[in-house]
Parts: structure tokens; C-alpha cells; sequence
């Protein structure tokens, strides 16, 4: 055998193992740290906040999400839009993976935590034809894309804390009830009371 071909197999082959190696090392890592946690239940005190009840149905709330998620869209590689389908909350949009454009279409339930807030579990994730983890690709997105800071991401589900919105005149939000099925969408605008 070629001396020159046996050395470019010799090295290959060590260069193979050491990073199999350190990409063990970074996965035991990643694993051994804490899980962070996902939601804190604050509970509002009704003295200090007067609760405005709101009603909205899918198209408002869809017309809502697009309004309000427009000011994020500031990268043409990552473009998405949240909306709620017959049956699911859908995100959906555009993302670049080397350098090509691919559709995805991540289909969640929705559901409202004691707190008030939104989490969404992955039910199916589609990345042009291809069938994918949601885990991974929500990872993915998290850490490459901005995304509103009241968005936690957390393996396979979402959680929208509501609570963490910031308005400038201290008003907060709070979901009451989701019923897709029956185009219902219950929220809570706790406003600060006045101090006359």
C-alpha cells in the first residue's frame, strides 16, 4: 500500500475518533447541567388590578399574532407566522439551511397553564417533505433567531409567558380559556388600578 495513502487513512481515522470523542464530551456536558425552569406561577393581586375579560375568535386572534409578530421579521433567512387551524396552533414560514429556502409547518396544542399562560406541545413537524424531531429544530430555532423574550423554548414544547409581556403602563395578560374546536379564545387584561 501507498505510504501516502496509508498516512491520509492513518489520520483520517484519528481525526474521526477525536471527534467523536469531544462531541461526547460536549453532549455528557450539555446533559449533566440543570433543566431551567420553565414556568413560575405569579399570581396577581386583585386589589391592585382591575381584569378586563376579552373574547376573541381564531381570525381575530390569527389577525392579532400577525400584527404584533411583523416587528420580529428582521431576518429574510428565518420568516414564520403563528395562527390557529382547524384543530392546532400552527407555526409555520420560511428558514435557510445551507443556503436553501425550506418551507416547515409545526403543528402544537395548545393549552393555558395555571398561571395564565400558553404552553404548546409539538404535535407534528414537517421540513419540506421531510418529517422531523420538533425537539431538534426548535432548538435550532431558539438559538439562532430572535424571538420575543416571553417565548421559552423547552425540548419538545413551548411556553408563551404572557405574564412577561412588557406594555410601558404596567398592564399584564393572562389567558383564561382556549377552545379551538369552538372558535373561543378567552383572555385577561389585568389593568393597574388608579389611585383615586
Amino acid at each position: 500500500m501507498n505510504k501516502y495513502l496509508y498516512n491520509f487513512w492513518k489520520w483520517g481515522f484519528l481525526t474521526l475518533v477525536a471527534l467523536l470523542l469531544a462531541g461526547s464530551v460536549y453532549v455528557g456536558f450539555k446533559a449533566s447541567l440543570p433543566v431551567p425552569q420553565f414556568e413560575k406561577t405569579a399570581k396577581k393581586d386583585p386589589h391592585k388590578f382591575d381584569q378586563v375579560p376579552i373574547t376573541l375568535n381564531k381570525t381575530q386572534l390569527n389577525d392579532l399574532s400577525a400584527a404584533y409578530l411583523n416587528q420580529f421579521q428582521k431576518s429574510k433567512d428565518f420568516t414564520y407566522q403563528f395562527r390557529i387551524g382547524k384543530r392546532y396552533a400552527i407555526l409555520g414560514g420560511q428558514i435557510e439551511v445551507l443556503g436553501q429556502k425550506v418551507q416547515f409547518a409545526l403543528t402544537m396544542v395548545p393549552s393555558v397553564t395555571k398561571g395564565g399562560n400558553i404552553r404548546l406541545k409539538a404535535h407534528s413537524l414537517s421540513v419540506g417533505t421531510l418529517k422531523l424531531p420538533a425537539k431538534v429544530v426548535l432548538k435550532y430555532i431558539s438559538r439562532n433567531y430572535e424571538l420575543p423574550k416571553w417565548v421559552i423554548i423547552n425540548g419538545d414544547q413551548a411556553l408563551l409567558r404572557l405574564d412577561q409581556i412588557k406594555t410601558t403602563n404596567k398592564v399584564s395578560f393572562q389567558v383564561e380559556k382556549i377552545d379551538i374546536v369552538h372558535d373561543q379564545f378567552k383572555f385577561i387584561i389585568n389593568v393597574t388600578k388608579s389611585a383615586n
